[in-house]
Parts: C-alpha cells; sequence; structure tokens
C-alpha cells in the first residue's frame, strides 16, 4: 500500500532515513497573506514609535533618533529570524526542546526576581546583561507557556478528551524514559487537568511576584484559553473562571490594600484607576494624558507627525500609551483600522491552525495567536482607562527591542506550521 494510502487511513508509513538537515528545514509555501499583515504591522509600528519618541528622545537620549534606530535594528533582526524559523520544522519542538525551554524559563524568572531583591529593586521584571542591554524575561515566558502546554496537551490529548469514567493511559509511546515515567502517572481527566493547571499556576506565579501584573492577567487568561480547547471538564473551567472573577472584585474592590504584600506600585495604580484622583505627574496623569490625545485625535487626526501630547505631556509615549499618539495623529478611522488588522492577523492565524496537520502545530498558532489578540485588548484597554495602567505594550508598535524580536520569532513559528497547511490535518497527538 502507498504511503499516501496509508496516511488517509490514519496510519503514518515509515519515512526513509534522511539526515538531520534534510529532515529541519520545509520546502512548501507560507501563507503569504498572513506574512503581509505582519509586515504592515511592524512597519506602521515602527513609524508610529519614531514619531511617538522623536521628543522624548531628544530630551533624555543622546539623539532624537535613539529609540527609533534601537527598534528597527531589533526588527530586522526579528525579521532574519523570522524567515528563518520559517522555514524550519515546527516539530522539531515536539521533544525534548520543550522542556529544556520551560526549566531554562522557570529558572530565569527566579534569577530575575532574586537578582531584583538583592538590589532592593520595587519592580523586578528586567534584569541587565553588560554590553546587551535589559532582558524581560517574561516575554519569554509567554512564548515558552504556549509551547509547553502544546507539548503537555498533545502527550495527554487521549486522556483530556477520552470518557473521565475509564482510566485513559496518555499517548507515552514515543516519549523519553523520564517523560514516560513521568506522564504514566497521568491517567486520568482530572490528573491531567490538574498538570495543565500547575503549569500555568506556576507561570502566573513567578511573573506576579515580578510586579508585572498585566503579564500575569495576559498569561492567565492565554492559560485557561488552551485549557479549554484541551478539552478540560467545562466544570473546572468555570470554576476556574468564578476564582479569578473572585480574586479581582476581592483585590480591587473590596480589599486592594491586598497587593500592597506583592507590590506597593500596583497597589497605587489600582486605587488611583479606582478613585480617578488626581496625583500629579503619576499614573493618573499618564492614563489622562493619554485620553486628551484621543479625544484631540477627532474622526480623522491632526496629521503625522503633529502630535502636541507626545511633547513631554504623555509621559514616555513611544511605550505602553503609543496608542493615544497613533489616534492623535492618524484620528479615529486610523486606529480603527490598525485594530481591524491586528483582527485580520488573528483571524488569518485562525484559519492556519484550523488547517495545519497536526495538533501540536494548530495548538501553536491558537496559543500565540490569542497572545497578540489579548494583547493588544488588553492594551487598549488600559490606554482608554477601562482597567487599571498595567504596563501592558502594543504588539509591534510600543517601544522594547527584546519584545519585537519575540514576536517577530513568534510569526516565524506560525509561518512555520503554515507550510503544512495544504497536508490533511491528523487531530491524533
Amino acid at each position: 500500500m502507498s504511503e499516501r494510502a496509508m496516511q488517509q487511513r490514519g496510519r503514518t508509513a515509515p519515512r526513509k532515513q534522511q539526515s538531520f538537515f534534510a529532515g529541519l528545514f520545509q520546502t512548501g509555501g507560507m501563507d503569504v497573506a498572513f506574512a503581509c499583515l505582519v509586515m504592515i504591522l511592524f512597519a506602521v509600528g515602527v513609524t508610529m514609535m519614531y514619531s511617538a519618541s522623536y521628543p522624548y528622545a531628544s530630551a533624555h537620549a543622546s539623539s532624537p533618533n535613539a529609540y527609533f534606530y534601537n527598534q528597527l535594528i531589533h526588527g530586522l533582526l526579528g525579521f532574519a529570524a523570522m524567515a528563518i524559523i520559517s522555514k524550519i520544522d515546527y516539530r522539531i519542538l515536539n521533544s525534548a526542546l520543550t522542556p529544556i525551554a520551560f526549566f531554562a524559563t522557570v529558572f530565569l524568572l527566579i534569577f530575575t526576581f532574586a537578582w531584583n531583591v538583592l538590589q532592593h529593586n520595587e519592580i523586578k521584571r528586567w534584569i541587565v546583561i553588560p554590553k546587551v542591554g535589559q532582558l524581560q524575561p517574561s516575554e519569554i515566558a509567554k512564548f515558552v507557556m504556549v509551547l509547553t502546554l502544546s507539548y503537555v496537551i498533545c502527550i495527554l490529548y487521549r486522556t483530556l478528551n477520552g470518557d473521565s469514567r475509564r482510566r485513559v493511559r496518555p499517548n507515552i509511546a514515543k516519549l523519553s524514559p523520564f517523560e514516560k515515567v513521568f506522564f504514566s502517572y497521568i491517567d486520568t481527566k482530572m490528573k491531567a487537568t490538574v498538570l495543565l493547571a500547575l503549569i500555568v499556576a506556576l507561570f502566573c506565579g513567578l511573573v506576579l511576584i515580578e510586579s508585572h501584573l498585566s503579564c500575569t492577567i495576559l498569561l492567565f487568561l492565554l492559560g485557561i484559553s488552551m485549557m479549554w480547547i484541551a478539552g478540560v471538564d467545562k466544570k473546572w473551567f468555570v470554576l476556574l473562571l468564578l476564582a479569578a472573577a473572585g480574586a479581582v472584585v476581592l483585590v480591587v474592590f473590596v480589599k486592594p490594600e491586598i497587593v500592597k504584600v506583592i507590590s506597593n506600585y500596583g497597589y497605587e495604580r489600582i486605587m488611583v484607576w479606582k478613585t480617578k484622583a488626581d496625583f500629579g505627574r503619576t499614573t493618573r496623569w499618564q492614563t489622562q494624558q493619554g485620553l486628551y490625545a484621543i479625544g484631540a485625535g477627532g474622526p480623522f487626526g491632526v496629521g503625522f507627525g503633529n502630535s502636541k501630547q507626545k511633547h513631554l505631556w504623555l509621559p514616555e509615549p513611544q511605550n505602553d500609551f503609543i496608542f493615544p499618539i497613533v489616534v492623535e495623529e492618524l484620528g479615529w478611522v486610523g486606529g480603527a483600522i490598525i485594530v481591524l488588522i491586528f483582527a485580520a492577523l488573528v483571524i488569518r492565524g485562525f484559519m492556519i491552525a484550523t488547517r495545519t496537520r497536526d495538533l501540536f502545530g494548530a495548538l501553536l498558532v491558537i496559543g500565540i495567536m490569542m497572545q497578540v489578540g489579548l494583547q493588544v485588548i488588553l492594551n487598549i484597554a488600559v490606554v482608554t482607562d477601562v482597567i487599571p495602567n498595567t504596563g501592558i505594550g502594543l504588539p509591534f508598535f510600543s517601544y522594547g527591542g527584546t519584545a519585537l524580536f519575540l514576536i517577530m520569532c513568534e510569526m516565524g513559528v506560525v509561518l512555520s506550521v503554515s507550510r503544512t497547511c495544504a497536508v490533511k490535518r491528523d487531530v491524533q497527538a
């Protein structure tokens, strides 16, 4: 029987022996529409970052173009990485590379917290690498959590989607001896659910103690969304949502003093949002100036480069509050178009996920695109004062070399998965 016929029957034919590099790269065509959307967002994002940053850079950096050059360099490096990653077979990640990435990221998060505690820093998100700059491990944690959950869900797919009344053993046929020992104990749906919840809780907890509330919220929403996709019992999903809602009500409305245990900075942000009090040039000042910028834009904006709020009225406009400058210069219509481009990117990513050949690739793409979509929603919610100012950037737009480089790498993973879309999807782990 031919290899094609065996694949149509749900089996995999034996593959011929080939070299490592021959199996590492893919030859199929990538999704051109998705790549074009990425290039549009990158080009518009870097351009708007330049417009938003040059007054602040003139006052605080070596030259008006300092932030623009740094962002452009990281973006071009990200483009090169995206092109290379898009050619690499993403399935090499469905291996021991994922556990290695998981433990390395956990170590980085712990090290970052410990290093900042020793330095007596209240904000514990960054570590300084000599001659390189700042590294923010929580940015890495976003992708690594998606990668880890995709890897574990694939192994436990039959357990999660089997009959909960029976003990259904996970698919461990091709795992390493260590993995076989570990996952052989995860033989019920409840155990599989608890394992996934613990992974999400670990990432959220390590990022939360670093005083990065926005990233914690993003990781939590991303984690429970992937658990839903994995086939976790709906009652567990509802319990998680109720617990999260209860925690939000407790922390924001009933007992915000609880946040002081972790971060006085976070407590101030919540109280400023609740009371709308004017504390001068602090958190409320930034939010208020952002709202002024959005209101001043009108339907069609004041024109590219003509924003007034970026001239040292809105603090650090090139960072988390870049969207108000975009709306001020391009108008509500321009802001809406950018949001629609983001929506098109996410929808196109979901289309790739539904057409890809295996569960691991589909989960990777869904997780990455949900990360982008949730981050856009949270950023716009912050700058419009819907939620407290938690410090979350707008993908492709906000200044930050690490964040831009990593998101370009993630887009490369999506493009790598898109090269297999012509093959019929196999949902077996």
